[in-house]
């Protein structure tokens, strides 16, 4: 039985951005010119998320956070613009926002636990003379101040990289989940049961935690969408639900009518945070066996 997927959603905005200099960001044009050297810059890199947190707080949205996977993406990104002159979102041969960041986090082996586990993305590409001026012609590109005060996201990659002059400038932005290990989910999703039996009026069930339901779960993650029948054959005589979810504790309203049955007794939660070609940055997969 086909169950929802979570979205990933990438919004594909571009604008070059063309200001005004002053006599330091001349200064600093000429510095990169002559050096000929494409150079990241990391105090811009703050100065830009310092705006855009002031931005954020003044709109009443919470700050942002350095991300460290979504970093070395913008980073990677913007000397791809620096290398050819020109703003792109995409160019040709690479991958997608979400793929690039997924990409990142499975190359550093110091993200264990998959790096960031995000649902969707955003990203705003520019070039100026220096990173004020590159905030506030964002700031007054509508799509762009979209995405700079979007209330769903809570992390970003900056990346400045200075090349003849210009400042180029990457902002990955993302919306980043709760990480839940395996025994976490499956109390999440017990709770989520419990209550939604709860508010039915229907008797509450006693969760049973059997050998190898976890391993099992994970199995289903070399499949494009979990099949209950991959389980039924090592669960026999149970019924089964399969589901991917970004939010594991939210149950899918086609299963529903299957927790509200009143005989049931007994169940048991599986679940497994994997990444497969349908969910190139990871998702939950959850299985529930019903007693």
């Amino acid at each position: 039985m086909p169950m929802p997927r979570s979205i990933a959603v990438t919004l594909a905005l571009l604008a070059a951005i063309c200001a005004s200099c002053d006599a330091q960001n001349a200064e600093s044009r000429a510095a990169g010119a002559s050096s000929g050297n494409a150079n990241e810059d990391s105090a811009a890199e703050q100065q830009l998320l310092d705006a855009a947190n002031k931005s954020r707080q003044l709109a009443g949205a919470p700050p942002l956070r350095m991300d460290d996977s979504l970093r070395q993406a913008a980073v990677a990104h913007a000397r791809l613009m620096v290398s050819s002159n020109r703003l792109e979102h995409q160019f040709p041969g690479e991958l997608g926002l979400m793929e690039r960041i997924a990409q990142v986090s499975s190359s550093d082996p110091s993200n264990s636990d998959f790096g960031p586990r995000i649902d969707r993305a955003g990203e705003n590409v520019a070039y100026a003379p220096s990173a004020p001026s590159v905030h506030d012609a964002l700031m007054h590109s509508p799509p762009h101040r979209e995405n700079l005060l979007d209330r769903g996201f809570n992390a970003v990659g900056l990346a400045a990289v200075w090349s003849a002059g210009k400042l180029f400038v990457v902002e990955d932005f993302a919306h980043e989940l709760p990480s839940y290990s395996a025994h976490e989910t499956s109390n999440l999703v017990g709770q989520a049961i419990a209550d939604m039996r709860q508010q039915a009026a229907l008797p509450g069930l006693v969760q049973l935690t059997p050998s190898n339901l976890d391993t099992a779960t994970c199995s289903l993650a070399k499949e494009s969408h979990p099949s209950a029948h991959l389980l039924a054959t090592a669960f026999d005589n149970r019924r089964v639900i399969t589901y991917t979810q970004s939010r594991p504790e939210m149950l899918p309203e086609g299963v529903l009518p299957m927790l509200r049955d009143a005989d049931l007794r007994q169940f048991a939660v599986g679940s497994c945070y994997a990444r497969n070609a349908a969910y190139p940055n990871g998702t939950y997969w959850v299985a529930i066996l019903l007693y």
